[in-house]
């Protein structure tokens, strides 16, 4: 329940679960925090429903194939029509961008798996397992990845040292003007690269981490305001999960865009 009572090395808890900002350290484990815990069980997940995936394909037919193939067609078209029918350019790119969709929106339901089963079953959970997109080590992996593959398609025709280079100093151009609006420009890009892993890392976990304080903070109060009304605070706050799930969809639907928005922009380049 949302007024939860915890114990954790010695101390008591009473009142609605907020997390820190930063992971939790397992206890009895010193290398282990409750992102890490949290993150193992969640692949596991992913790669239990990549192997159904994978037998339902290979069936000639079945309910859970038509489920599977419909998603892939679905994502193909909406992504060719994102890169312009470029089938070519779409189909390359296809397993990172709805992979990370999936990633986004699977780790933000199971961190609402992982909430609901503090509230409901043992407040001390949260020791042990935490919602992986509320810790930034996780969206800043995230963010890298994108980056990276960003920066690999843009230097994929020019030669990488020369390409470097002008992220410092590019003093090209027609005339004087133009040699110093390129290397200022060229500042840019270098401050541009940091700011969208910082953009795109923090977007997704302030997001998150403050869905799930707000959660907390409401169930709390419902429960303060309905005691003795046999735990009608069950009933008012469903449309706040559900809710959830519509921001888990969106912020899902934001990181896949935006990571489509700068592949596009690379390809521009040329």
């Amino acid at each position: 329940m949302a007024q939860s009572t915890s114990t954790h090395e010695g101390t008591a808890h009473v009142g609605p679960h907020i997390p820190q900002l930063q992971w939790e350290r397992v206890p009895g484990f010193e290398f282990v925090s409750n992102t890490n815990v949290a993150s193992f069980l969640f692949l596991i997940f992913i790669v239990i429903i990549s192997l159904a995936a994978n037998k339902a394909l290979k069936k000639k037919k079945s309910k859970l194939k038509s489920f599977f193939l419909n998603i892939v067609k679905f994502s193909d078209e909406q992504l060719r029509v994102s890169m312009w029918d470029d089938k070519k350019f779409s189909r390359k790119y296809f397993p990172l961008i709805v992979w990370l969709f999936f990633i986004v929106f699977l780790g933000n339901i199971w961190g609402l798996i992982i909430d609901w089963l503090g509230a409901s079953v043992n407040g001390s959970l949260f020791y042990y397992l935490r919602p992986i997109h509320s810790d930034l080590n996780t969206t800043v992996a995230l963010a890298l990845l994108v980056v990276v593959t960003f920066l690999a398609l843009w230097v994929k025709s020019h030669w990488w040292l020369a390409y470097s280079k002008s992220f410092f100093f590019n003093f090209t151009g027609s005339n004087l003007w133009e040699k110093c609006i390129n290397v200022f420009v060229w500042w840019l890009h270098f401050i541009w690269i940091w700011s969208t892993i910082a953009s795109l890392s923090l977007r997704l976990f302030w997001n998150i981490f403050a869905w799930i304080v707000l959660i907390w903070v409401i169930s709390y109060l419902w429960v303060l305001m309905t005691q003795g009304l046999f735990n009608v605070w069950i009933l008012i706050s469903i449309p706040f999960w559900f809710f959830e799930i519509f921001v888990a969809i969106v912020q899902a639907l934001v990181f896949s865009l935006l990571t489509l928005s700068y592949l596009n922009q690379a390809k521009e380049e040329h």
